[in-house]
């Protein structure tokens, strides 16, 4: 995994920040002074040993850039080590128009003049990454099984709002809803009852990249087997709520909404949910898959 020590005057922050935090998602491991250096920290020394411990240095070049004193000192010092050891490499990152040092002019440099993708595509080729996609909402299961990125936390989020949208949807028709446990996990059942066989149920489980259906009638998907799994629902939110939602209407139309007083189950560690204190419940929030418009809300 590449390190790079990226250099720049606070002019130019907003656009290092993104760039440092797109080459940290796709693999690189960045240095960035609003990252390393805490309260109490000598600024010179950690400085000095981010460049000593880094590969890379990255200066990106603005017209600001090139009349900091802080920019020319790190550039100062890597070139000193360069010509000393040959173990950092200096990588030009033209961000916006100047007049190139003569030292760093016959260098090919990452232009992210007139388009981002463009130079990030430049400056990732040079540390030795292919792939330049970083990893979002939208294309987190391109990344299943890559240790470099935290796909999981998309994996969760995204589940958290599968969840959220089917209660919401759930509390509409009077259905009741369980979220699975360990035995389970990423799973949801949707359940109504009527009375005797007048009973309809729908579990939904992420599996892997997709989707996939069971439709025992069951409340809890814990009761369930991963091979009961066998529909095949879709790749997104919006399909499982498409599907759950004709499963209710057509309950509905049938029988009318179910009676009673439904129930909802979404804490992450449902052992503790039924006997829980007040205290506990409030700390159990944290740990819900539910995700309340109001934290104080019991």
């Amino acid at each position: 995994m590449p390190n790079l020590f990226l250099s720049h005057t606070s002019v130019d922050k907003p656009f290092v920040e993104k760039l440092a935090k797109d080459l940290r998602r796709i693999g690189v491991n960045v240095w960035l002074d609003k990252w390393e250096i805490q309260v109490g920290d000598s600024i010179t020394w950690k400085i000095e040993e981010g460049i000593r411990e880094n590969e890379y240095l990255g200066i990106v070049l603005s017209p600001e850039a090139l009349t900091s004193e802080w920019v020319k000192s790190e550039l100062g010092a890597a070139w000193s080590r360069q010509m000393k050891t040959k173990k950092i490499d200096v990588l030009p990152i033209l961000y916006r128009a100047c007049d190139i040092p003569s030292f760093l002019a016959d260098r090919k440099y990452a232009n992210f003049q007139n388009d981002y993708q463009t130079g990030l595509e430049e400056l990732s080729a040079k540390l030795g990454i292919k792939n330049t996609e970083t990893i979002s909402k939208s294309n987190w299961r391109k990344f299943i099984g890559n240790t470099s990125v935290n796909w999981k936390s998309f994996r969760e989020n995204e589940y958290m709002d599968l969840v959220t949208i089917l209660v919401d949807r759930a509390k509409e028709y009077n259905w009741s809803v369980w979220t699975g446990g360990t035995k389970n996990p990423y799973s949801i059942t949707c359940s109504a009852w009527a009375g005797h066989e007048k009973a309809s149920s729908i579990s939904i489980r992420l599996s892997g990249a997709k989707y996939m259906a069971a439709f025992d009638n069951v409340i809890n998907p814990n009761n369930l087997r991963v091979s009961d799994f066998t529909f095949y629902v879709g790749n997104s939110v919006e399909e499982c709520e498409e599907a759950v939602w004709r499963k209710m209407e057509d309950f509905k139309n049938t029988y009318g909404n179910p009676p009673g007083i439904a129930s909802y189950s979404t804490t992450r560690f449902a052992r503790f949910h039924e006997d829980a204190t007040k205290l506990a419940n409030k700390f159990l929030q944290h740990f819900d898959w539910y995700r309340k418009e109001d934290p104080s809300e019991e």
